[in-house]
């Protein structure tokens, strides 16, 4: 019984040391990507509710979404980031936030693709 306790717990303390060099580059991502039509005009639905919140010209914004135009949203707050939203193909909704500092994010959309992108730089 003792000796198994000792081989978890070693698992777990050797699992625990090799996640710390991901952790020592100093950040953390996650991504929504749409999967059917209407989760990728939801994200559309939320990147232009951004952009009209945050001074972007409503009569634009909703021209270029309702022709099928691309919507895309880089948001950085902090120093050092380097982030990329690289759209081709028509129809995409893509949004990369980036908080902390030094952090690396980039999107690429080929058409008709919804994705966001959420990285924390410490």
């Amino acid at each position: 019984m003792f000796k198994k306790v000792i081989i978890a717990a070693t698992l777990a303390a050797t699992t625990a040391v090799a996640a710390l060099p991901a952790a020592a580059q100093g950040q953390i991502s996650f991504g929504i990507s749409a999967q059917t039509q209407e989760e990728r005009d939801l994200i559309a639905l939320g990147l232009i509710g951004y952009q009209i919140a945050n001074g972007g010209d409503a009569v634009e914004i909703l021209t270029n979404a309702a022709s099928g135009g691309d919507i895309g949203v880089v948001h950085q707050e902090g120093n050092g980031h380097n982030g990329s939203l690289v759209q081709g193909g028509g129809g995409n909704a893509g949004g990369l936030f980036q908080f902390g500092n030094n952090t690396n994010g980039a999107i690429a959309q080929n058409g008709n693709d919804g994705d966001l992108v959420f990285t924390f730089g410490w």
